[in-house]
């Protein structure tokens, strides 16, 4: 998937919330790169003094890391504390069931005293002090309210789609690709088959599907299989064995394996409380 960006237009929409809500926002690209300005965030008085040190740079920028590749993995919004004390979200932007960006705010105190991260803090090599201060003057934030910002930053994530913010092209290849997968789901579909399909060299396919889909073929494949198992498993009262064997997995212990994997449930206990 090629992904065109408007750099202007992107920039003016974050800045518009800033200027609105005080919250700090950035828009990154699916590679953790941010495409908008972060200015913003340079503001925070009391973030500037933990990252003037040197683990304190390293441990945020493990922070950011850490929330967008759970943001990935679950292909929702997701929020953290970070070791400061403070909280980040992050929002995926998605198209297609395939997550092309993300919208990440933060730097928001909750109710949380400065006692309990004060000691992180003295680790890192930040006075205590000036951090306790420069903590105390950034405004809290309720539950409620960072509920409510998180769902209008998934509105803001579907209104970048919809003004075409970024643009999205298909690479002709994946369409090739997508479409041998879709028509073979229920057989063994290998590297080599679709190699000899499409014509495409074994490493080209796995360069593809990393840079493209952040995964390896063979995940994106049981992502494929799982949702398709999930859809017969709610239309239809086919039995696990047949399931299986129609979404081209294995054997019936390994589609378990793997459904669990994906979804957290064993495929009875979703059907049984999906359909409940």
């Amino acid at each position: 998937m090629i992904i065109s960006y408007d750099y202007g237009k992107a920039n003016k929409i974050l800045n518009d919330f800033y200027n609105a809500t005080g919250i700090n926002m950035v828009l990154l690209k699916s590679d953790f790169t941010p495409l908008t300005d972060r200015f913003h965030w340079d503001k925070n008085a009391y973030c500037k003094s933990i990252q003037a040190t040197c683990d304190g740079k390293k441990m945020c920028l493990m922070s950011d890391s850490y929330i967008l590749k759970e943001c990935l993995e679950k292909k929702t919004s997701v929020s953290h504390m970070c070791h400061a004390g403070l909280i980040d979200v992050a929002v995926p932007i998605i198209f297609e069931d395939t997550v092309i960006g993300y919208i990440m705010f933060g730097q928001i105190r909750s109710d949380v005293s400065f006692k309990s991260v004060r000691k992180h803090i003295i680790k890192l090599g930040a006075d205590p002090d000036i951090a306790e201060k420069l903590y105390s003057e950034i405004p809290p934030s309720d539950t409620e309210k960072i509920e409510s910002i998180s769902h209008i930053a998934e509105i803001i994530a579907k209104h970048i789609l919809l003004e075409k913010t970024l643009t999205l092209r298909q690479d002709q290849r994946l369409t090739e690709i997508n479409a041998y997968i879709e028509e073979n789901l229920g057989t063994n579909i290998t590297v080599q088959s679709i190699s000899a399909y499409t014509n495409i060299s074994k490493s080209a396919l796995y360069n593809l599907f990393h840079e493209n889909y952040k995964t390896t073929l063979k995940d994106y494949i049981n992502d494929k299989r799982v949702k398709k198992a999930e859809h017969l498993l709610l239309s239809t009262d086919l039995s696990v064995e047949n399931i299986s064997q129609i979404t081209g997995f294995s054997g019936v212990s390994y589609f378990g394996k793997i459904f669990k994997q994906k979804t957290g449930k064993s495929p009875l206990k979703y059907r049984k409380e999906t359909k409940k």
